[in-house]
């Protein structure tokens, strides 16, 4: 939520956050964790607030009923709002799914067996819906993913999150021993591990490539603007980059770098980027024109408020512009982003959804974490 905002944000990672996301963004991203009794669960934390025993608040050790009594939503339940699913079978929308492991509590020793179980429930649950190719994306920090992935036999995309960082204790903790991964993993690095592993995003945090921090990696740095942003373009070729967090300040040099932003800001009532121009949510899902772009930055006040409605009301979404035109527009892209190859190769199954490596804004645990 915005400075200021009168918007109230839903709670993150529920049922009424996903479906604001959904409408709002380009599709959003959300965590699960596995109940003791195999139910996945909507949650983002180690372990459940309260002040009771970490034993108690622990979701590994809970059984659903329990812990959806604290109200946590199942992903079974979010799968029966047909909204929701219908907007991610539609081939607009994205779907990021985060997997969790557990809190040293629940005494879990092998990760892998755990990220299998998670997948192989997830898998199961999602068997009665028709979702494009490209509307999935499955990742998790741990180490263990890839190995997760073949020994369930994931046939969903997925990928690891970068930098890899402890599944538990505070932020700042996490990210202090996340530190020596983070330094010696460079995104050109980042980028050949992911594809040796037959995974077609990278998951990375903006540190990566913006800001100092970038800086103290091996090789030559990359960023979003000049030399540093060809030299981006020259190794991430048609892979996706999927990047948090994304400051409003930073959106449109993300979205133009055709990165995939993570944002917490999915505030409705935020019309205009710290630039001053209009701020569109949907470049993926429901793009703009060329056209409706002039007349959104050429408006101010009430005005672009009025306009930015009517955009909505009126724009076809991704699925439903015509595929000569899709196809033209996804050739421009891989031009503009210098994939490798032919344009015209990345103009198949768009019904399967843009291609992996097209810019898109997805709601960070829906509605964004409230922080």
């Amino acid at each position: 939520m915005s400075d200021g905002s009168s918007w109230v944000p839903p709670t993150e990672n529920t049922i009424p956050s996903l479906l604001h996301g959904m409408r709002f963004v380009d599709g959003v991203e959300f965590d699960l964790r596995l109940s003791a009794d195999g139910e996945l669960m909507l949650f983002h934390d180690d372990l459940l607030p309260g002040s009771e025993a970490k034993r108690e608040r622990c979701i590994e050790l809970l059984d659903s009923v329990e812990v959806a009594s604290r109200g946590i939503d199942r992903f079974d339940d979010l799968l029966r709002n047909r909204e929701f699913t219908e907007l991610w079978m539609s081939s607009s929308k994205t779907v990021n799914i985060e997997l969790k492991t557990a809190h040293p509590t629940a005494r879990i020793s092998d990760t892998t067996s755990h990220l299998v179980a998670m997948m192989t429930k997830l898998e199961d649950s999602l068997n009665d819906f028709d979702l494009p190719r490209r509307s999935t994306m499955v990742y998790g920090f741990s180490p263990k993913i890839a190995a997760a992935v073949e020994q369930s036999g994931l046939s969903l995309p997925n990928t690891q999150l970068s930098p890899h960082l402890r599944s538990w204790g505070r932020t700042k903790i996490k990210r202090l021993i996340g530190s020596p991964n983070f330094i010696s993993n460079s995104v050109s690095g980042l980028i050949r591990d992911r594809r040796k592993k037959g995974m077609p995003v990278v998951g990375m945090a903006l540190h990566y490539i913006h800001g100092w921090e970038r800086l103290i990696h091996p090789g030559l740095p990359v960023s979003l603007t000049g030399k540093g942003l060809n030299r981006l373009f020259s190794i991430s070729k048609e892979m996706g980059l999927h990047v948090w967090p994304a400051p409003l300040n930073l959106e449109q040099l993300m979205l133009d770098a055709g990165i995939t932003l993570v944002t917490d800001h999915v505030d409705p009532t935020v019309h205009t980027l710290p630039n001053g121009n209009a701020r569109w949510t949907r470049p993926g899902s429901q793009p703009l024109d060329d056209e409706w772009r002039v007349r959104l930055d050429a408006s101010s006040g009430a005005e672009r408020v009025d306009l930015l409605k009517e955009a909505s009301e009126s724009l076809p979404m991704w699925h439903e512009i015509p595929e000569q035109v899709r196809a033209a527009d996804i050739a421009a892209d891989a031009a503009k982003w210098s994939w490798s190859g032919k344009p015209e190769s990345w103009t198949v199954d768009l019904q399967e959804g843009r291609p992996w490596g097209c810019a898109r804004i997805v709601g960070h645990r829906g509605s964004g974490e409230h922080l």
